[in-house]
């Protein structure tokens, strides 16, 4: 491998700003992000001794909390979409007394010692993206579905233990 961290660096900011339209950066442990609009910030997490080890993802996009979900019933749900997704993972990571969802897309471009192949690359960035970009958002939906089931069951035990008003 002849490529140095700089090079591989530049050579993956070069495919997301030619291919997805966005400026690209480092960050500061050597990570290529770039923020695409109404979809938020992406990475391109880069392995110095493996430089065609493709891991794109986006980070702590949702809150267990915020659907007041249990750990378990997240975890079920993720298990749910990995099983059927295509590239995705869906995973979590805990912060505080949250869990945070982060989707990641990992391939192997290239044998280990180089760069990914460069027309490969440029032909299935923008489809990485996209499986990301969608796997969130149909997540999102999902949770939200899920969690606006739990409040009807929530609703019928009071419901049906309500009294009868009026004459009957």
């Amino acid at each position: 491998m002849n490529e140095t961290q700089h090079d591989i660096q530049v050579f993956y900011k070069k495919i997301v700003e030619i291919e997805l339209g966005s400026i690209a950066d480092v960050d500061k442990d050597g990570d290529i992000f770039f923020n695409v609009p109404d979809a938020g910030q992406f990475y391109i997490l880069l392995e110095k001794n493996d430089p065609s080890h493709f891991r794109m993802g986006v980070f702590s996009v949702i809150s267990r909390k915020e659907f007041g979900l249990s750990l378990t019933e997240l975890l079920e749900t993720l298990n749910e979409f990995n099983s059927w997704k295509k590239v995705a993972k869906h995973w979590v990571r805990k912060k505080d007394d949250d869990h945070l969802v982060c989707i990641t897309a990992e391939a192997f471009l290239n044998s280990s010692t180089e760069l990914p192949d460069e027309k490969v690359l440029r032909a299935t960035i923008e489809r990485y993206f996209r499986t990301l970009n969608n796997g969130a958002r149909e997540l999102v939906d999902h949770l939200r579905e899920q969690a606006s089931e739990a409040e009807q069951k929530q609703e019928l035990p009071h419901l049906a233990g309500a009294e009868p008003t009026g004459s009957v």
